[in-house]
């Protein structure tokens, strides 16, 4: 497998090609990021709030999630994989938002407001854009943090901040028409986790009790008249099989989900096979179910993934091609297509770079894309726009003087239009700033 395929690790669930990368990497999965957008929406709307969080996953067994001030929210995998129901998912997702909307890590002191998600990324995509092209460089791209605070330790809110959290996402869960069982189940989790030793979600959090008795407090003074879509239930039992199937042991998967033939299951086991190896048998069942569901846009791009995997790019680009046209929306899954696309041939590679400007244009903060148009622009001889390309992904980690260094040398284009974009970028406020040399 070339280090370019292996990419693949940091776009999609495929962490057992190279397990030692597993922990504290930022993975995306498409359909986890739909079920959180959803969610998301609804809550925001229900609190007055215009724009929604964008998410972040960190391959990490703890349950955890934080955000920052630039409205970004990480989550552990551990969060998905160890809740037994949506409805926890949405409690956590309404508590870090009443942190954002109270605005919460603006009041924190200023060596914990740089813990900014630029930085996070930077410490955690190291070694994602290493094994991109970008060699020793891309490693200084990731220097920012230490992993303590990118797994976030950062987030010490005082009690009550996280008090107001509480109270704000009951009140969001409430107005969005949500059930708040989930804030009760949650604490009980945690308190169950506490008695038996393990570290507490967060430390300055109030006591699990005390929680648990003020969201009940809560709900006899506002009865639930809310409940949440079985569609939600079944999407997320689906989406913590994937996170399961591609993140344990797969003995432990297996057993799971032995004698099982729902949705999740069936999912859980095909992902089994592939990380196994099997991929014939894991195809066929895959095939089945596009028979079943020929219009599900996550099906198609497993097969796309799979195919990848396995060697065949060529066949990958069709199926990820159809994921593409039936979710256009999902830029994690147009950002494997694109990968297909550079890895598949080199005369893919401007419909590749098509792909990726449509990524950084509706998410500029993308860095992955960014480093892939690095090797899109590379593959057609345009040096000065890989330049440009690379001081843009070099911004966007912290990475404040290679990013000046890079852009410069964009600056000295005989492109017009590169050297005018370069000049532009010299003059943004992330690398202008004299105290950020």
């Amino acid at each position: 497998m070339n280090f370019l395929r292996i990419f693949v690790l940091f776009m999609v669930f495929n962490t057992s090609i190279f397990p030692e990368l597993k922990q504290h990497s930022i993975i995306v999965d498409a359909r986890a990021e739909k079920l959180i957008k959803n969610i998301l929406e609804r809550l925001c709307t229900a609190s007055g709030r215009l724009s929604v969080p964008k998410i972040y996953f960190i391959v990490d067994k703890n349950i955890n999630a934080f955000a920052t001030d630039e409205a970004k929210i990480f989550i552990h995998t551990g969060l998905i994989i160890q809740f037994k129901t949506v409805d926890q998912l949405i409690a956590v997702l309404a508590h870090e938002l009443g942190h954002i909307t109270g605005g919460h890590i603006h009041r924190m002191s200023s060596e914990m407001r740089g813990a900014t998600a630029a930085s996070i990324i930077g410490t955690l995509l190291g070694g994602a854009a290493a094994l991109a092209g970008a060699g020793i460089e891309g490693l200084i791209a990731g220097t920012m943090l230490g992993q303590g605070a990118a797994m976030g330790t950062f987030a010490s809110f005082s009690r009550t901040h996280e008090k107001e959290a509480d109270a704000a996402g009951f009140r969001m869960m409430q107005a969005a028409g949500f059930s708040t069982q989930g804030f009760i189940d949650t604490f009980e989790l945690f308190k169950k986790m506490n008695m038996m030793g393990e570290p507490p979600y967060l430390k300055t959090h109030p006591s699990d009790q005390e929680r648990i008795d003020t969201v009940k407090n809560f709900r006899e003074q506002s009865p639930d008249t809310g409940s949440i879509p079985e569609e939600m239930t079944r999407e997320f039992e689906i989406i913590q099989a994937i996170f399961k199937a591609n993140l344990q042991k797969a003995s432990e998967v297996e057993r799971f989900y032995y004698g099982k033939d729902t949705p999740a299951a069936k999912i859980a086991k095909v992902i089994i096979l592939s990380r196994k190896g099997q991929y014939n048998e894991a195809f066929v069942k895959l095939e089945n179910m596009i028979t079943d569901s020929p219009n599900n846009p996550y099906l198609h791009e497993m097969y796309g993934q799979f195919l990848l995997e396995s060697g065949n790019a060529q066949k990958a680009v069709d199926h990820l091609k159809k994921a593409v046209n039936l979710a256009s929306e999902a830029l994690s899954i147009r950002l494997l297509y694109a990968q297909a696309l550079f890895t598949s041939s080199s005369d893919n590679a401007q419909e590749a770079l098509n792909q990726l400007n449509r990524i950084t244009r509706d998410d500029p903060d993308n860095i992955m894309a960014w480093m892939l148009k690095v090797g899109a622009y590379r593959k057609l001889n345009q040096n000065s726009s890989a330049d440009l390309a690379h001081a843009e992904a070099l911004m966007r980690t912290g990475n404040i003087s290679l990013a000046k260094q890079r852009a410069k040398r964009a600056q000295k284009s005989e492109n017009p239009k590169v050297k005018e974009q370069a000049t532009m970028l010299l003059e943004d406020s992330r690398l202008s700033t004299d105290a950020q040399e």
